[in-house]
C-alpha cells in the first residue's frame, strides 16, 4: 500500500496522540489501524510517528523560523502536526522534498480547514530553500 496513506495514518496517530486525555503509546495508538490497513508499511509510519514525537522541540523551531508573525502554538493542531511530519522527513529521508510538500498540501486539504494547504505549502517551502 502507498505511502500517502501511510503518511495519512501517520498523521491520525499523531493527532490522536496529542489529545488532552491521551494516555497511549506510540505503538497502542498504530496498533488501532493495524486491522483496518493490514498491508501499510508499519515500519514508515513507526519511524514517522517516533521520529515527529522524539524530535518536536526541534522540529517546532524549524518551523518557528519560517512563520511570519505566527506562533507555532497558534497554528490548527493539524496543521502543525502536518508540518511537523513533513519537517521531519525533509531533513531524515531522502524522499524528494517536492514529492514531501505535496503529500503534506494533500494531507491539508484533507485533514484543515479551506486554503491552509497554501500556508503549509509557503512555509515548507521556505524551509526546503533553507536546506
Amino acid at each position: 500500500m502507498s505511502r500517502k496513506i501511510a503518511r495519512s495514518q501517520a498523521f491520525q496517530t499523531l493527532f490522536q496522540l496529542e489529545m488532552k486525555n491521551s494516555d497511549l503509546t506510540i505503538e497502542e495508538a498504530i496498533e488501532f489501524i493495524k486491522d483496518d490497513y493490514p498491508n501499510l508499511d508499519f515500519d514508515f509510519i513507526h519511524w514517522l510517528v517516533t521520529g515527529v514525537k522524539d524530535h518536536e522541540p526541534l522540529l517546532d523551531e524549524q518551523i518557528s523560523q519560517h512563520l511570519d508573525g505566527w506562533t507555532i502554538n497558534r497554528l490548527l493542531k493539524s496543521d502543525r502536526i502536518i508540518l511537523r511530519i513533513a519537517v521531519f522527513e525533509i531533513l531524515n529521508s531522502d524522499t524528494p522534498s517536492k514529492v514531501i510538500i505535496n503529500e503534506a498540501v494533500e494531507l491539508t486539504k484533507q485533514f484543515s480547514d479551506e486554503d491552509h494547504y497554501r500556508f503549509v505549502n509557503g512555509v515548507l517551502s521556505h524551509i526546503k530553500k533553507d536546506e
